[in-house]
């Protein structure tokens, strides 16, 4: 589906304001008729900012696929294990009971993956149900009930799963994959002076890149050029190269000239957040605000990359290139090498203040 924003008309409009209608947003005087108004970009700003989106008001990959996903609720349709897998607020419904039920559903992505499976098969053989994986009527009756009888835990955050190992504690031998945004024909953000966030990602992803093989680093880019790579195309490539570690490259922009800072995201969704993902943004933040400019903070997003990645994976806007400091500060190699010594030193924190154990599963 192509990207779509104010002024779009069509089928593929229309398919947009049917959903978003359906989940309850109003799109003003326009109603569903087809022409992506106002009323519609409001709507879009809306459902973003519910879903913890990149709120922008443009229905690209990201956003398509969330209004997709938000029209099925659970027992809308069986859910099983295949591929590509099943997505959507019902499995996210069944990833959150399962988890509160003590039930390894793995984290509370709406993906149903391996983890999902095998937390299903755990629960029909405790409650005496056949052993198919199928989530049906009768393992759904059964769920419920069982559910009622643990009402009250609600909302609590399940930890983290990651097997009770001990962590490495040293870039050492790491798996990371390194994901410079946009490129090709998506040029992300463009400054007043021409430079794209396309160029600005890919050269500090490359230098990245060779500072962390230099650390004895296992690194892989998902793109090495100027080429355009599709946004699931990342993630799903991180995830068959088994990496531990994701971390995206992107530029921030904003429409007053004077916004600056670092910026770094790790995924959440609704109560459930990344806790590994989450610190490891706060100290490549720490690190990067040393490099000549505040550090804003570190968010939980619902972003595609955040969310479909199995690693531990961070979002990072180590500038503004609609601020006219940095965006001289992004022409600059010097500049580009102590954020990227940033990165590393960033990453190399987290690493060493791990706790000596996880939570266990």
């Amino acid at each position: 589906m192509r990207n779509l924003s104010r002024g779009d008309r069509g089928k593929e409009v229309l398919d947009v304001q049917t959903r978003l209608r359906g989940q309850g947003f109003e799109l003003g005087r326009e109603g569903v008729d087809g022409f992506f108004g106002p009323g519609t970009e409001i709507a879009v700003w809306s459902f973003q900012q519910r879903r913890g989106l990149l709120a922008d008001g443009l229905v690209g990959a990201n956003t398509w696929r969330e209004l997709v996903e938000a029209g099925y609720a659970l027992g809308d349709r069986l859910l099983y294990l295949r591929e590509p897998p099943f997505r959507g607020d019902d499995v996210l419904a069944l990833q959150v009971k399962l988890n509160l039920l003590g039930f390894n559903a793995g984290a509370e992505r709406g993906v149903h993956d391996e983890d999902v499976e095998r937390a299903v098969l755990d629960f029909q053989r405790n409650a005496g149900l056949p052993l198919d994986g199928i989530i049906g009527e009768s393992t759904l009756v059964k769920l419920e009930a069982v559910r009622k009888a643990e009402s009250g835990r609600e909302g609590k955050k399940i930890p983290e799963r990651d097997g009770g190992y001990v962590q490495a504690r040293s870039l050492t031998g790491q798996t990371v994959v390194i994901d410079p945004g946009h490129g090709g024909h998506d040029n992300g953000y463009v400054s007043a002076q021409g430079i794209a966030e396309k160029d600005v990602a890919l050269i500090l992803g490359l230098r990245l890149a060779e500072l962390l093989r230099a650390e004895g680093c296992r690194v892989r880019l998902s793109r090495e050029r100027d080429e355009h790579v599709p946004l699931y195309t990342r993630a799903d490539a991180a995830n068959a190269a088994g990496a531990a570690y994701f971390i995206s490259l992107h530029c921030n922009a904003d429409r007053s000239p004077a916004a600056r800072g670092v910026a770094c995201y790790f995924f959440q969704r609704s109560h459930y957040y990344s806790e590994h993902g989450r610190r490891l943004a706060e100290y490549i933040g720490a690190r990067l605000a040393s490099a000549e400019a505040p550090c804003l903070g570190s968010f939980g997003r619902n972003y595609g990359v955040l969310r479909e990645t199995r690693s531990i994976a961070v979002l990072v806007e180590p500038l503004f290139l609609s601020n006219p400091k940095d965006e001289a500060l992004a022409t600059r190699p010097a500049h580009m090498e102590t954020l990227a010594r940033a990165l590393v030193g960033g990453f190399a924190d987290y690493l060493a203040r791990l706790p000596q154990q996880t939570e266990p599963s």
